[in-house]
């Protein structure tokens, strides 16, 4: 979790507006109550990068070191860090969930409907498009380029040191907490008077890593050695250097440009020297692209709401982005809707709560409620404020209203019956399969349930599996469906650790999920296990010699039949059978399958129904 450091005078600024709510000397108790962890009240150093961002240390952190915006080095350039005195900041420890709430501006707004000063939907004018971005279809191929985008153009802005640094600090934290270090979004921010916002649509395409030159973030104009290809930024800038990975394998890559080719960025590794956002700024560009339609709308609704807090005055026109398949509109703070049981919620919460009650708390919350018809209601329509990525569930409303009422007034009761718990047999059977893998050498290891059909089938040229289970609202294109398999976790797994020494053996224990339309949700987890051997040597017979020993171990019998499977090589696979049924496969994985995963060494590897391997050695 991130330490975000708040500045005391402008939360309490925000939140007072011109009134005294809230003193200096009720902020942590506020914050306690709200949910927020306060680390500590501290006193930090301001200290400012010639490219206009801000940065704050403790005493103990010292002066910093470069500058996370342009990559600068203050050890080999000192003279373009500068100090700005000092700042009274309330350092906080903050989930990823709530990005919202890691700026002044959001958490001003959550404080101020906690508080009751102003509760409910909060919204936010937005005018009419004036401009256009046209996104190129190359954007959106197979291993796509980052194929989503949204942009908003800011105009009467007026910037300082401090806003300066709040919009930069806030555009890193969305990048971690939304974008995963950029992966799934990254934001840029640029100076609109600097470009050609009359003409042509602005331009989001792909180009060749040698087709054009500009002068990245950082870099002097004057300088001629300062221009450089797409190629060359991510080899000789070192934020290009830091993030080169995110598109290592592409061909080509992402570029925003004005009408006139004037180049903003290259998302998402750098901005262009030319749109360098100052204090002479008046008008602003804004964009997020990412992998997701979904993250890069919120980070941007996030972004422009927190600013639109901070500096009122401060004006959002929407933007046209001309899709292949259609035009969509950015930003869009539409609300979501929800239905909520009263019922439901007094329950889960453990008070008597009626419909106007729970609306009152929820508004608090910041949501917009529809009145309810009268105290017998028994249910409410709630408005989930767009910049609110954590509201995904009827749940998440039931928890916003258990803060606002307050964890500290509900009455700790013991539960009604007391039960003995006891494991269940496949854990005790799992615990077994764990100890027997290890006892032959292997190493443990636990990937992700969630994964997608690229990782899951494509990458490995396997038939889709018409039982793996579809996530209706994935929060990315990489988790998009439950595994039905553990080998595509454990194969990648060996492929991250291919500079490490071979042999290499590496088990996993855990569930897959199946669509079964017999099962009370639809779906059923089956418990599974899997291993891989990578090695000079390794072969068909050292896996079969693996799967001979994990079955004696587990008292069972493994009948073994040669079989042609996708992935493998012909005559080096054979399904697993015990019971009379088909639980599970080994064999050699196909030079394809090693070239995907870039090993170069040969994998064995086994998988199987540890369930009904148990099940087979019971009924034996």
């Amino acid at each position: 979790m991130p330490i975000i450091n708040m500045p005391l005078d402008l939360l309490l600024r925000l939140v007072n507006a011109g009134r005294k709510v809230i003193d200096e000397s009720q902020v942590a108790k506020t914050l306690d109550h709200m949910g927020v962890e306060l680390e500590e009240l501290a006193t930090t150093r301001a200290f400012a990068c010639t490219c206009e961002n801000v940065i704050d240390r403790t005493e103990a952190q010292g002066e910093p070191l470069n500058c996370p915006k342009c990559g600068c080095d203050f050890r080999e350039r000192p003279d373009r860090l500068r100090p700005l005195g000092q700042n009274h900041v309330a350092r906080l420890n903050l989930l990823a969930v709530r990005p919202d709430i890691f700026d002044p501006g959001g958490m001003a707004r959550y404080m101020r409907g906690f508080l009751g000063v102003r509760t409910g939907l909060v919204e936010y004018p937005v005018a009419p498009p004036k401009l256009a971005v046209q996104v190129d279809p190359c954007l959106g191929r197979d291993e796509s380029y980052r194929p989503n985008i949204a942009c908003a153009v800011l105009r009467n802005v007026h910037l300082d040191n401090e806003r300066i640094k709040l919009l930069m600090n806030l555009q890193e934290d969305l990048h971690w907490a939304l974008g995963r270090d950029r992966k799934l979004a990254s934001i840029g921010v640029y100076d609109l008077e600097r470009l050609n916002g009359r003409g042509p649509a602005f331009r989001y395409r792909a180009v060749e890593p040698e087709e054009l030159r500009f002068v990245p973030l950082g870099f002097s104009p004057a300088d001629p050695a300062a221009s450089l290809t797409p190629r060359d930024i991510l080899t000789r800038h070192k934020t290009g250097v830091a993030y080169a990975h995110l598109l290592a394998k592409f061909s080509a890559y992402p570029l925003l440009t004005d009408g006139d080719g004037t180049v903003l960025s290259m998302p998402p590794i750098i901005n262009s020297e030319a749109t360098r956002v100052t204090m002479k700024t008046r008008q602003c560009f804004v964009d997020v692209t990412g992998l997701a339609q979904r993250t890069v709308d919120r980070a941007l609704n996030i972004l422009l709401s927190g600013l639109k807090e901070v500096m009122p005055e401060l004006e959002i026109e929407a933007v046209n982005i001309d899709y292949p398949s259609g035009r969509l509109v950015t930003p869009d703070f539409t609300p979501a809707r929800m239905s909520l049981d009263v019922q439901t919620a007094a329950d889960t919460i453990g008070v008597a709560l009626d419909a106007p009650a729970l609306a009152a708390l929820l508004e608090r919350m910041g949501h917009g409620v529809e009145p309810p018809a009268g105290p017998r209601a028994t249910s409410l329509s709630v408005r989930v404020p767009a910049w609110r990525n954590d509201v995904m569930h009827p749940v998440d409303l039931i928890e916003d209203a258990a803060i606002a009422f307050g964890y500290d007034k509900l009455t700790p009761r013991l539960v009604p019956t007391f039960t003995v718990g006891a494991p269940r047999a496949i854990e005790e059977h799992s615990t077994v399969a764990r100890r027997i893998f290890t006892g032959l050498g292997f190493h443990q290891v636990m990937t992700l349930p969630l994964t997608s059909e690229l990782a899951a089938f494509d990458k490995w040229g396997v038939p889709h599996d018409p039982r793996a289970v579809q996530i209706e609202n994935p929060i990315s294109s990489e988790q998009t469906i439950c595994r039905v398999s553990l080998l595509p976790g454990v194969i990648e797994t060996l492929a991250i650790n291919k500079q490490y020494d071979l042999p290499q053996y590496l088990f996993e224990v855990g569930d897959c999920c199946f669509a079964d339309p017999a099962a009370e949700t639809g779906a059923r987890e089956e418990r599974y296990a899997a291993a891989a051997m990578i090695g000079t040597h390794v072969g068909f017979a050292d896996i079969r010699a693996v799967a001979d020993a994990f079955a004696r171990e587990m008292n069972a019998t493994l009948e073994f039949r040669p079989v042609s499977l996708p992935g493998f090589i012909p005559g080096r696979a054979a399904s697993l059978h015990a019971g009379g049924e088909q639980i599970g496969s080994l064999g050699e994985l196909h030079p394809e399958c090693l070239e995907a995963a870039g090993l170069r060494h040969a994998v064995a590897v086994l998988e199987l129904s540890l369930e009904r391997l148990v099940a087979a050695a019971v009924a034996d």
